[in-house]
């Protein structure tokens, strides 16, 4: 069976299914899958006057079958017509269904790999459902603890917390919780990028990473001893460094923790515009996604980038193939 990625289109009135199409571009096109509703992405092709072939996935297909501009395509009910640009609940589960789908087809060995498509959280929320990012929700589904990561060719970016208020931050940080989150990026450092020893920095929650416990407590109190426990275990990580000059040595480091959100991640965004990947480390699948949102006013139009996503189904392959190099090594 040649290897196979499922590739989830998103929020159905999203820029998700205009980006999906240019995967009918690749050379390696036969490779991926898109989940979501076939004549949905039919019309939104000839917005875009792109001349497609679509064919209904078939696990008996060959390659040869699926030549340059043709869409492999896994075939989803709309629950409510779509008008592009325009949010709409009604598709809420129909947008969980398709993620839903293409996890368990991982968790099943049907697909290599996932690489998930912009949702709109507001949309899902608005259908009746708990959705507090794709992070979060594929851990649920995966029943394991996930970190949100951004990978670009430079720079290696995790998230200690991912979406909470600020005011929640604090509460969060914990010695156990950092050793927890290390010790899963460490181990899919090695399994899935091929870094044999890798060197991780951390940043502070405070400024100045609390100026030696003069802007705050937690530096001392809470980092200091978990990056103890961990040099002591072999994992390699130093810290914590103030979060507005840790990036200014950025070689210095395979991946940088950064505490919250909107810590370092406006500046890995601003640096690597397009060229980057959200990664979900600590799943028992490979999950990788574009770093943009749903870009509803984008919808149809000629200024589409698909950059993101191209870089997230070559770090999915990628990814699949350190692990298989990762794997042969140890046995």
């Amino acid at each position: 069976m040649p290897e196979l990625y499922a590739v989830t289109s998103g929020d159905p009135a999203g820029i998700g299914p205009d980006i999906s199409l240019k995967i009918a571009l690749r050379e390696d096109n036969h490779q991926f899958v898109v989940f979501g509703n076939i004549d949905l992405l039919r019309e939104r092709a000839e917005m875009h006057a792109m001349d497609i072939k679509f064919i209904e996935f078939d696990e008996s297909a060959s390659d040869s079958q699926i030549q340059k501009n043709t869409l492999l395509v896994k075939d989803f009910n709309l629950n409510h017509p779509v008008q592009p640009g325009v949010m709409d609940s009604k598709n809420g589960s129909y947008t969980l269904s398709i993620i839903d789908n293409a996890v368990q087809g991982c968790m099943d060995g049907q697909f290599t790999g996932c690489i998930t498509g912009p949702v709109n959280k507001e949309s899902i929320a608005k259908s009746g459902y708990k959705f507090s990012g794709h992070t979060e929700y594929i851990g649920k589904l995966c029943n394991q603890t996930p970190v949100m990561t951004f990978i670009s060719d430079q720079m290696k970016i995790a998230l200690l917390t991912t979406h909470l208020p600020i005011k929640a931050v604090p509460k969060h940080i914990t010695i156990q919780g950092i050793m927890d989150v290390v010790n899963i990026i460490h181990a899919d450092l090695v399994n899935y990028f091929g870094i044999k020893n890798p060197n991780i920095g951390i940043t502070g929650l405070n400024p100045h990473a609390g100026e030696n416990g003069h802007i705050g407590k937690e530096e001392e109190e809470i980092f200091l001893p978990a990056l103890k426990s961990l040099n002591d275990s072999g994992i390699h990580i130093d810290g914590p460094y103030a979060a507005d000059t840790i990036l200014l040595n950025n070689n210095d480091h395979d991946l940088i923790i950064s505490i919250f959100h909107d810590q370092l991640l406006p500046l890995f965004k601003h640096a690597n515009p397009h060229l980057s990947t959200n990664v979900t480390m600590g799943l028992k699948i490979i999950r990788t996604s574009v770093d943009h949102g749903v870009a509803f006013d984008k919808v149809g139009t000629p200024d589409i980038n698909h950059q993101s996503l191209y870089h997230a189904l070559d770090t999915a392959k990628s990814m699949a193939n350190s692990y298989e190099k990762t794997k042969s090594a140890q046995s």
